[in-house]
């Protein structure tokens, strides 16, 4: 992987979880731009309302992250621990705390013990390095695997590969010389983004500053975060930030920008519904025609009873069907076209109003695949792809036992 100029990252476990690093750093050399979305839940974390605050002054230079306790619903004393966090950060780093952003990720109603807050914040200012994996690790709570993602961009180059984690690890070609926009994300349950994902960092040394950064991360999360569902549960926490510290002396077009960080966060948002907790394959809902294909393409990957179908590799297209038809966007089924596109083969369910021809157990044996499409065509009109998961056993027991 490759990071932008004039980051450095850290992770350390200061002893928040019972493993793994636990306390976080990504700073920047210089001011950056920043820009940030985040969890339209009314019932947010302290660090949410304090990070907005600190973003809407246009410019970061750092974020401090922990994992293990969200700091959410606890009070005066929450709002006063992440304040503390951000100040701690600043003196490590030797930059303002009104330009540290903060986050917190884990169990909701505890509060933070701000010894071991205060050790980790000092160790992670020790262990700062051009090495984002620690800081990856850091940042974990029920996520089985790291989720990264990296691309560049050049003036009057078209947008370049992605290369990230799970999907595209080692492309044929590779991203073409320029300015680099790095992403990394957290994120495995209570995960259906009403702006954003749960925990989402990504830097780049391209120069934004003559560029609208805030609309065009807003619409970046709406096409890749904003249509990504692993349970229908929307974060206390859920956060974006983006800093463009301009390192590299590159200028893009609006454009240019838009379409290297939709690369990026829409691959994570990719990782993410893939690791969603206990899944076992990432299912693709892409819907075409009606007036909110988006809505009906989230109700879908948002069912139980389509992903628990998935997760039994069951070619039950009456739950999609059904998944549908209860979004509330009117359709006539007879126009329906609904096929599941595994690999380079395509299954046909339901067409022409009534079900079509096909093999139960092959399509069965098909579903046993990594990465799932759901394609439903419902007419004239408009598209949309949700990004979603299925529901093993392990969704169950992972959050039964969350937080005993």
């Amino acid at each position: 992987m490759q990071t932008p100029k004039g980051f450095q990252f850290a992770g350390v476990r200061c002893g928040l979880k019972n493993k793994r690093n636990d306390m976080g750093i990504v700073v920047s050399d210089r001011p950056a731009r920043a820009a940030g979305v985040f969890t339209t839940n009314n019932v947010r974390a302290a660090c949410v309302d304090h990070s907005r605050s600190v973003v809407a002054g246009g410019h970061l230079r750092a974020v401090v992250v922990n994992s293990g306790n969200a700091n959410c619903c606890t009070g005066d004393q929450g709002v006063r621990d992440t304040k503390r966090m951000s100040e701690l950060a600043a003196a490590a780093l030797g930059v303002q705390a009104g330009q540290v952003a903060v986050a917190s990720t884990g169990v909701i109603g505890h509060l933070l013990d701000m010894a071991k807050v205060e050790r980790g914040i000092a160790d992670a200012g020790l262990h700062l390095g051009d090495d984002p994996r620690p800081f990856m690790d850091a940042i974990l709570t029920t996520d089985l695997v790291e989720k990264w993602a990296w691309t560049t961009c050049q003036p009057g180059v078209s947008a370049s590969v992605v290369v990230d984690a799970r999907f595209n690890p080692t492309p044929e070609t590779l991203p073409a010389p320029g300015g680099i926009v790095y992403g990394v994300a957290k994120g495995s349950g209570m995960i259906a983004p009403n702006m954003a994902t749960m925990l989402c960092f990504v830097v780049t040394d391209l120069d934004a500053s003559d560029l609208p950064l805030e609309a065009v991360l807003k619409r970046v999360a709406d096409r890749s975060f904003n249509c990504m569902t692993v349970d229908g549960d929307t974060s206390t926490n859920d956060m974006l930030v983006v800093m463009a510290n301009g390192a590299s002396g590159i200028r893009p077009t609006e454009e240019e920008l838009e379409a290297a960080l939709f690369g990026v966060c829409v691959s994570l948002a990719k990782q993410i519904a893939r690791d969603g907790e206990g899944a076992t394959k990432l299912v693709e809902i892409r819907v075409h025609g009606t007036s909110d294909p988006k809505k009906i393409a989230r109700t879908i990957g948002e069912s139980p009873l389509v992903k628990t179908a998935m997760f039994g590799c069951d070619p039950n297209w009456g739950r999609l069907l059904m998944a549908a038809g209860r979004a509330g966007v009117p359709f006539t089924t007879a126009d329906v076209r609904l096929a599941l596109l595994v690999g380079d083969e395509e299954f046909v369910l339901f067409e022409d109003g009534g079900p079509a021809s096909f093999d139960p157990k092959r399509v069965s044996s098909a579903l046993q695949a990594d990465h799932v499409v759901v394609d439903l065509n419902l007419g004239d009109g408009p598209s949309a792809t949700v990004y979603t998961c299925d529901f093993g056993y392990g969704y169950v027991r992972i959050n039964a036992e969350y937080h005993t």
